[in-house]
């Protein structure tokens, strides 16, 4: 145990119980196994987040309001479960960009997006009663590099997030992640391929490549890299595994990384020893309207996005095309919602995150005029949804009777089934031994079975059954 564990273990013999809750995208979730690892390094125990702690930590998210919400409702769970002598830490993007609206008397501390990765040594120095919760936030714009950890395993999780990128250029007018998260900075090629590589050796079978502006990717960088250079850099490490994309902006998503990732995409025939580029590509159109693209200061035209889209589903078979969509955004006419609802009717998206417009204080959308109703917005979230839903049962009945890999996570349904992801992202249920936990196996997808036991899981239409191929 180092001098911060021992600061924090002196008042007991009994080691100081952290529990820890992540909100928000996969890099939160990524910083939030760093921030447990570092944790446990410096003697901490890491206990479930409904359990009795000493230390609470919600690593929140300011995306939405909703999102800040959800970590103030964590930060009161955190105290009702813990009781008057346990400390409450709110840490991340809410503290860093909305820390007023996080001040509730239930937290003792809040610590910024720089901070949170401190949070051993944070936790060891000295409380300040008399400003309660205290404030540990500074400018985001003083943070010139990535701070990463290098994890040995991500935490009990099949896949692995591996951050290799932070911060956003762009100017949305809706979005509050620059102000959050500061400027696009990159990790080093050499730091990414050692990153991976250590999570590899830890048993991990799929990588997922994370970062706010992930199409970024080296821009920062001298010599200035690419998002497909890197990918190319981490196919050729000598191991068996299967990387994939989180989200990358329409603009990022160039013809060299299409050219690149078609070529090492699963069943493309790669030569990187079974390596491949999992057909998964999640794209944040917001809109498919020019007039609604430009007010949110979009960096593309709706026809753009969609010859990127067009190219990608042509030229991988099986791709998995998911997509953001913002509705109820100022100055949304009902014409120009009905111009997002056509585009994704032509499109090739297989699955949609529909979210209704949510102010963010400090954006320029707050200003805009022409507001749109909350009743409205509403209505035009359930029927995108609406359309995603059968956009997604298509493309899950369309993979019926193809052969790829499935990666087996830890659980089990209540009826026992194992169950995973494809490549292409489908839930894949089977009948298979605990040898295929956290393992890629080769399955025929089928039709969920109608019978013997299956009733309940047979009416899904998100899911496919696996018949092993040996």
């Amino acid at each position: 145990m180092n001098e911060t564990g021992e600061a924090m273990k002196s008042a007991s013999a009994k080691p100081v119980r952290l529990a820890l809750a992540n909100l928000g995208c996969k890099l939160n979730h990524a910083e939030g196994e760093a921030m447990k690892h570092l944790s446990a390094g410096a003697g901490f125990e890491l206990v479930p987040f409904g359990e009795e702690a000493d230390v609470y930590v919600v690593n929140s998210c300011t995306v939405t309001a909703e999102a800040d919400r959800e970590g103030r409702r964590l930060a009161r769970r955190a105290r009702r479960i813990g009781g008057p002598d346990a400390r409450v830490v709110i840490a991340g993007c809410s503290a860093q960009a909305n820390t007023e609206r996080m001040l509730i008397p239930e937290a003792d501390l809040l610590l910024g997006n720089r901070e949170k990765l401190r949070l051993p040594d944070e936790l060891a120095r000295p409380r300040l009663r008399d400003e309660m919760p205290e404030v540990r936030v500074s400018p985001i714009e003083e943070s010139p590099e990535i701070e990463s950890v290098v994890l040995p395993q991500f935490g009990s999780r099949t896949r692995a997030y591996l951050k290799v990128q932070d911060g956003c250029n762009f100017s949305c007018s809706f979005c509050a992640t620059t102000i959050a998260r500061g400027a696009s900075r990159s990790l080093d090629v050499d730091s990414c391929v050692e990153h991976a590589d250590t999570l590899l050796s830890g048993g991990h079978e799929e990588l997922v490549l994370t970062g706010i502006h992930l199409g970024a990717y080296g821009r920062d960088k001298k010599p200035r890299s690419t998002l497909s250079r890197l990918v190319s850099r981490l196919l050729g490490i000598e191991r068996n595994f299967r990387l994939r994309l989180s989200s990358v902006e329409p603009g990022e998503f160039t013809r060299e990384l299409i050219r690149v990732v078609a070529g090492e995409a699963y069943g493309a025939g790669s030569s990187n020893g079974g390596s491949y580029v999992c057909r998964h590509f999640h794209i944040p159109v917001q809109s498919g309207d020019d007039e609604t693209l430009a007010a949110m200061n979009r960096n593309y035209t709706a026809a753009r996005c969609a010859s990127r889209f067009d190219e990608i589903a042509k030229k991988i078979d099986g791709a998995c095309l998911g997509g953001d969509f913002i509705v109820g955004f100022p100055g949304e006419s009902k014409e120009a919602f009905e111009r997002t609802m056509e585009w994704v009717r032509e499109s090739p998206l297989a699955y949609l995150h529909v979210f209704p417009y949510s102010p963010r204080e400090g954006t320029a959308a707050i200003e805009l005029s022409g507001q749109v109703s909350k009743t409205e917005q509403k209505a035009r979230a359930r029927s995108l949804q609406e359309l995603g839903r059968r956009k997604w049962a298509a493309f899950v009945s369309s993979q019926t009777g193809r052969e790829t890999d499935v990666l087996f996570e830890s659980r089990r349904t209540e009826d026992g089934f194992l169950t995973g992801l494809s490549d292409n992202y489908i839930r894949v249920l089977a009948s298979g031994p605990d040898e295929w936990i956290g393992r890629k196996v080769r399955m025929r997808l089928a039709p969920l079975p109608k019978k013997n036991g299956f009733a309940r899981i047979a009416a899904r239409s998100d899911a496919l059954w696996g018949e092993f191929t040996p």
